[in-house]
């Protein structure tokens, strides 16, 4: 069976740092690649060029939406992949995705997108969620929404879920520092016309978290809380997520402990906010609880589009900090099994590796 063409559309702006990065991984699955640049002053299209890319300009309007669909008129394949300069798609899983797209899928895909964190990369410091990022090249989707852009239409049914991964590295500090401005006077502008909209909100307060305003990002992310629970509404589970990052960041643990289990009552199948609680339990000198909530971690098996999962909250961190319960409980052959299973998931555990060492050597003095 011939399989579906695959266009992969871009957006770009004085790129040259990072687009060849990008290009790179997905010259080998794309059919053709279409950038569409918004101003470049750099080498960012002759770089584009260089990859075979079809390279059109579009004046910039302060506007994500109009940028994302001039690059869809372009497209010519029946599906579309939509990246970012700042990301790549993974080179295992990525190379996956022309073998996975048929004509029997709904009209919309979704893939797991990694987000690096911090000041400098480090694979460990990310969290993670699944993003629609594959379209059924149709003529009535597009994007709305000048940031935080998304694709609606009439074919837009529930989205499918693809086994690939995109890695984004424009939350490291110093990219997100030259973006910060430019996103918070979108996000202010677009709030203007649609205040109520929980998405924008959201955008707004991990922005100022990403600005180190975190104050600000707290008390917006606890007014979208409290004006839900004044309506009898759930808030939105990105709101949680944030507000629990935030409280252990500034180790208020006490406050958090206060509702932690108010927010799983809402999600109990949020991985990152069990996670999140055997953290504060931990630091409450709540050990067994901890190890409750550390054990759900490894039990739960959701890839809810809501959620923004801490990565590695399902695997490794909760193992490791098994491991650290289990010691704190002089429980030592477990801490050494579930520190042994975090350093099989990610070698580079650097706190399951210390306590590991720390263990063993103990187990050896004493046989």
């Amino acid at each position: 069976m011939k399989r579906p063409k695959l266009s992969v559309c871009m957006i770009v702006k004085n790129e040259e740092r990072h687009i060849a990065r990008c290009l790179e991984s997905v010259q080998r699955i794309a059919d053709e690649i279409i950038v569409v640049d918004t101003g470049s002053n750099d080498r960012t299209e002759d770089i584009c060029k260089s990859f075979h890319a079809q390279v059109y300009h579009h004046k910039w309007e302060q506007d994500f939406s109009k940028a994302r669909n001039a690059s869809l008129q372009h497209a010519k394949g029946e599906w579309i992949l939509i990246l970012d300069a700042d990301e790549e798609l993974d080179s295992d899983t990525g190379s996956l995705l022309p073998s996975l797209l048929t004509d029997s899928l709904p009209s919309l895909g979704c893939v797991k997108v990694v987000n690096y964190t911090g000041k400098q990369w480090n694979e460990n410091e990310a969290f993670e969620q699944r993003q629609i990022r594959l379209i059924r090249n149709q003529q009535n989707i597009r994007f709305t929404g000048s940031i935080g852009e998304r694709p609606e239409g009439r074919e837009a049914s529930s989205p499918f879920s693809l086994p690939c991964i995109i890695h984004h590295y424009g939350y490291l500090e110093q990219e997100a520092q030259q973006k910060h401005q430019r996103n918070m006077n979108l996000l202010d502008t677009e709030l203007l016309t649609f205040c109520a909209d929980p998405s924008l909100i959201y955008h707004k307060a991990a922005e100022y978290d990403r600005g180190n305003e975190h104050d600000k990002a707290f008390r917006l992310a606890m007014d979208c809380i409290n004006k839900c629970k004044r309506k009898q509404q759930i808030p939105p589970p990105a709101f949680y997520y944030l507000k629990y990052k935030l409280l252990i960041d500034a180790e208020r643990y006490e406050e958090a402990e206060r509702d932690i289990d108010e927010a799983l009552g809402h999600y109990p199948d949020y991985c990152t906010l069990h996670y999140y609680k055997g953290i504060i339990m931990y630091q409450s000198k709540k050990v067994r609880e901890a190890i409750t909530a550390f054990e759900a971690c490894l039990q739960i098996d959701s890839e809810n589009l809501q959620y923004v999962q801490v990565k590695g909250a399902a695997d490794f961190r909760s193992s490791c900090w098994l491991g650290v319960c289990h010691a704190e409980l002089h429980q030592h052959m477990t801490a050494v099994l579930y520190l042994q299973k975090a350093l099989k998931v990610n070698p580079k555990c650097a706190r399951a590796q210390r306590l590991l060492t720390e263990l063993t050597k103990d187990q050896a003095a004493h046989a």
